[in-house]
């Protein structure tokens, strides 16, 4: 009864010992239900105002937006990885070290990570340092989904961490003794360090 006496929707009376409570007029709910439309009718209005300011803050040109997340350990890498599997273009731009975390880490988990870039279709142009030039045979298949070059042998050693471009994201994974990976959303740094790939790309030679 306390909240509808608030409310104005009941009045309350003392006699003697007791509290008689009896309910307001038709009349006078009647405006109460009135004064609560215009208060929600000035709330929206507020609102209707308050969402342009709230879209240009939360709703930025794709070509500003900038997104950084660090990504600890093991699981953390993959993490990262399995984000790039899904990428919308179904395209990416790596340069591996021939030391890196899929080479580092064990024979299962990087055959797994070959056929899951065959289950989701993933092609690539692959950038190797030239010592990964190590006797081992691709298939065609392996050749033109993987699609690698081996960079020339003045930046060997040059590349501590693997990259991985895709959609506008950057793919960073750290050495494998560091154990961590950098997510970098951004179509500005992504076409600047495409650009890179692509000139280091046209002076590297197939593997």
């Amino acid at each position: 009864m306390g909240t509808l006496a608030q409310k104005g929707l009941v009045t309350r009376k003392e006699r003697g010992s007791k509290t008689l409570y009896s309910f307001a007029s038709p009349e006078s709910i009647r405006g109460l239900v009135e004064l609560e439309r215009e208060l929600l009718d000035e709330r929206a209005r507020k609102l209707n105002d308050l969402i342009p300011l709230l879209s240009q803050h939360t709703k930025k040109n794709p070509e500003e937006r900038l997104d950084i997340v660090q990504y600890e350990g093991i699981e953390g890498m993959k993490m990262v990885m399995d984000i790039a599997f899904y990428c919308r273009s179904k395209k990416w731009d790596i340069i591996a070290p021939y030391k890196n975390f899929l080479r580092e880490y064990d024979r299962e988990y990087a055959e797994r990570y070959l056929r899951a870039r065959k289950h989701y279709g993933v092609t690539s142009r692959t950038l190797w340092e030239s010592g990964m030039r190590d006797g081992r045979k691709l298939s065609q298949d392996e050749k033109q989904d993987r699609n690698p070059r081996l960079m020339p042998s003045i930046m060997h050693g040059k590349f501590k961490s693997m990259m991985v471009l895709f959609d506008d994201k950057i793919a960073i994974f750290s050495s494998f003794e560091k154990h961590s990976a950098i997510l970098i959303t951004s179509k500005e740094l992504h076409g600047m360090f495409s650009a890179m790939f692509a000139g280091i790309w046209e002076i590297s030679e197939p593997y």
